[in-house]
């Protein structure tokens, strides 16, 4: 199963997929991403979520340019409760190269504190092993 989210360029900005083998849901998330369209892609993972119930997550930044922090709020409190309830533990970011996309990660990991294990990765390679590690 995969989804895509589209932009008003008629770019793909998201891919969601079921990542069988390995047991989590891939997010890859491209180019510049303004709050509505962070806020319509978390939207996105939580119905992927709810039709595919998964534990883990794997969230691939590499290729997003700027800052998201915008969306931090959103995040927190509207995305963050509901992948709880439907049964999310293990969060893997992997962070985008630029500071501003970093520091947008570094920012969301503050205000998750202990209600699930998110961790983030430089590389993709080791985010995906301290997914298979559970």
């Amino acid at each position: 199963m995969k989804k895509e989210l589209i932009n008003s360029f008629d770019k793909v900005y998201l891919t969601i997929e079921l990542d069988e083998a390995n047991g989590w849901i891939y997010n890859n998330w491209v180019g510049v991403l303004p709050t509505e369209k962070v806020i319509q892609g978390c939207q996105a993972t939580i119905d992927f979520l709810r039709e595919k119930p998964c534990a883990q997550m794997l969230n691939d930044n590499r290729e997003v340019v700027g800052s998201w922090s915008s969306a931090n709020d959103w995040i927190a409190q509207n995305w963050m409760p509901q992948v709880l309830r439907l049964g999310l533990k293990r969060f893997a970011h992997v962070v985008s190269p630029g500071i501003f996309g970093q520091a947008s990660a570094a920012e969301m990991v503050t205000r998750v504190g202990s209600q699930f294990e998110m961790r983030l990765f430089q590389d993709i390679e080791l985010a995906k092993n301290w997914l298979r590690e559970a």
